[in-house]
């Protein structure tokens, strides 16, 4: 199993205006980038950002010595007893024809974020933290700011997965899973919204989003507080996207032709502190 080394950089822009950052070690965690888009905005209303409330076991009280008593005649009269139902076992999912999780085995590569290492981070607009073996990525609220991190080692060609689960997002509020980020900063990824549609997009170092795939509605997502695996099948310039192991569609591009870093997106369309649980990020070489 491959170790993931994540890389940091920070890119601000604003109003058409790139201001230059330091050039960071490739070696250190954690790039994120933030653009802020304000075409076709639509109105969102702010959402308070939910606090998990932890409950307090209560203490069970201590059970009295009981006296066993003493063995009783039975009545004559007494009915036999009746044999216990059996319980239907639970039905476990149907497996989906063409889930390439099915198919290609143990992952190259498995971050099931065990440890925070590296990868917690924080900026004016993006936060990521790590607890319970989950990445917890925050969108702080300003509206159509995206920010990305991304991890090594860099790869081309292969099937990248997460299961991510989004617990007060809303509408137009989206998260992605990157690949091919290069030092350009430039990268392809699947966005989803919280209102269960999907595209394929190319960042570009003009810090533009070109739609390859524009918006389109799946049936194959639960809702959005429930986990959800989102997947790309890159092998060249075709892609492949998967949503719960359902082929969702494809695209074909050749902008970014060589390896890259992958990881995680989060954009805000308003929503304060939008969160997005990582439960894992994977990688099958192809």
């Amino acid at each position: 199993m491959k170790r993931l080394i994540p890389l940091i950089l920070i890119c601000l822009i604003l109003a058409s205006c790139n201001y230059p950052s330091a050039e960071l070690n490739r070696e250190e965690v954690v790039q994120t980038n933030v653009a802020l888009i304000l075409t076709n905005a639509p109105n969102t209303t702010l959402l308070p950002d939910q606090t998990r409330e932890t409950e307090t076991p209560l203490a069970l009280p201590t059970q009295p010595e009981v006296a066993t008593p003493e063995a009783q005649t039975t009545p004559a009269n007494t009915p036999e007893p009746q044999p216990s139902p059996t319980l239907a076992p639970t039905p476990t999912e149907t497996p989906i024809a063409g889930d390439p999780v099915a198919q290609l085995g143990e992952p190259t590569i498995l971050e099931e974020f065990n440890s925070a290492g590296k990868w917690a981070y924080e900026d004016d607009w993006f936060q990521t933290t790590v607890s319970g073996g989950q990445l917890h990525v925050y969108s702080k609220g300003t509206p159509y700011w995206s920010s990305w991190y991304t991890t090594y080692p860099e790869v081309k060609d292969g099937y990248f997965e997460t299961t991510i689960t989004r617990p007060n997002c809303s509408g137009q509020d989206r998260f992605g899973l990157v690949i091919r980020w290069d030092p350009s900063q430039e990268f392809y990824y699947i966005g989803v919204t919280c209102d269960g549609s999907w595209n394929f997009s190319y960042y570009t170092k003009n810090n533009q989003i070109i739609n390859l795939l524009d918006y389109q509605t799946s049936s194959a997502f639960k809702p959005a507080n429930e986990p959800n695996r989102i997947g790309i099948m890159a092998k060249g310039n075709k892609f492949d996207f998967y949503v719960n192991g359902t082929k969702v569609g494809s695209a074909t591009d050749n902008s970014l032709p060589d390896a890259g870093t992958f990881g995680v997106l989060s954009m805000s369309a308003g929503t304060v502190n939008l969160k997005t649980i990582v439960d894992k990020l994977e990688y099958w070489q192809q």
